[in-house]
């Protein structure tokens, strides 16, 4: 039997519980592709799962669970039903379903369905960082709240993205910037993050500590036509339902466990999206978008219209892996971080 390295946990709690394990090598069954891990991107779904927040953590029904959600690599094997897209050797990226093991392992088992073809232009390390965040920002923002691809006629309509330094905000900048012809406002509050949603291509940069409404309209700004919410809506809801267009959509990756007025929206028709990446590999909802979405995103980046959103490497090890989760739970990412070269 042949076996594989792998960084994992056998219970929950703090970065702590994380070590190093050997597991079988997986087999490519059904629709699935057995690939050979090249780099690991972390997201803040690494650190609920190894905390058990809303039970994430027992989604996999392992003793040993895996972390991992964003993963480039080679594939190794093809299982029997997988949709023919793919063959041995093809270098891939994709984001993977939460409730299978993550990628933390020199090979993994992935729904062939959900995979799309890495950019050539970009190394594995680089490709890592996209997959999760731009599914997160095309179902939610092209898909959910039905953005057109390429400039429109008439003056740009304008996007609000809180927290556009982070992983889904930065490449959420360049999709709605780049690729659907809007004017991108993103929100940010020291000068390195600034300056990082600047060079990712946004319009204008407000700080999310101060008084929205007044930056908006001392930029000229009287209210947007989209809302792209990184963080936790129970915050800040109120205050972005006041900044919204009549018929404006506002797109939350997070529940609102508040209670809320919904119905001061009923005049304006305001519609409330809301965009979970996992929902469609979790339930088997239409999988095969994703991997039409991030072969749509490898061309646009082999295109050099979006660019890789990597900022910080960690070497695949215990510590390296404790570090990442630690510097993404630490409100001070920038970007992306990525584990590797694995192996």
């Amino acid at each position: 039997m042949k076996t594989m390295k792998a960084l994992g946990q056998t219970k929950f709690g703090g970065t702590e519980v994380l070590h190093e394990a050997t597991l079988p090598v997986p087999e490519a069954q059904g629709s699935d592709l057995l690939v050979r891990v090249k780099a690991v991107g972390i997201n803040p779904a690494d650190s609920m799962v190894r905390q058990n927040v809303a039970d994430f953590g027992k989604l996999q029904n392992s003793e040993l669970v895996l972390t991992g959600w964003d993963c480039a690599g080679v594939v190794e094997d093809v299982g029997p039903q997988a949709d023919g897209r793919f063959r041995k050797g093809d270098e891939v990226f994709f984001a993977g379903n939460i409730a299978r093991r993550g990628c933390n392992s020199e090979y993994t088992v992935v729904d062939s369905r959900i995979v799309g073809r890495k950019p050539a232009s970009l190394s594995f390390i680089e490709a890592a960082a996209l997959p999760l965040t731009a599914l997160t920002v095309w179902e939610g923002m092209v898909e959910g709240c039905g953005i057109p691809l390429g400039p429109q006629p008439g003056t740009p309509k304008r996007a609000l993205i809180i927290g556009g330094a982070g992983g889904v905000g930065s490449i959420g900048i360049q999709i709605l910037s780049r690729v659907c012809g809007l004017k991108v406002v993103a929100t940010a509050s020291r000068p390195e993050s600034v300056e990082f949603c600047r060079k990712m291509g946004a319009h204008v940069v407000i700080d999310h500590s101060k008084d929205l409404k007044a930056q908006l309209t001392a930029n000229g700004i009287d209210a947007v036509d989209y809302v792209l919410n990184t963080i936790n809506p129970d915050i800040n809801f109120d205050t972005l339902t006041a900044l919204i267009a009549p018929m404006g959509k506002i797109c939350s990756l997070h529940p609102i466990t508040k209670p809320v007025d919904l119905a001061s929206l009923y005049v304006r028709r305001i519609s409330v999206v809301y965009e979970l990446m996992f929902t469609r590999p979790m339930l088997n909802v239409q999988p095969e978008m994703q991997g039409a979405i991030l072969d749509h995103v490898s061309a646009l980046v082999d295109a050099g219209t979006l660019r890789t959103t990597l900022v910080t490497q960690k070497p695949w090890t215990v510590a390296g892996l404790a570090e990442a989760h630690q510097h993404s739970q630490s409100g001070k990412a920038i970007g992306k971080i990525v584990l590797g070269p694995v192996g």
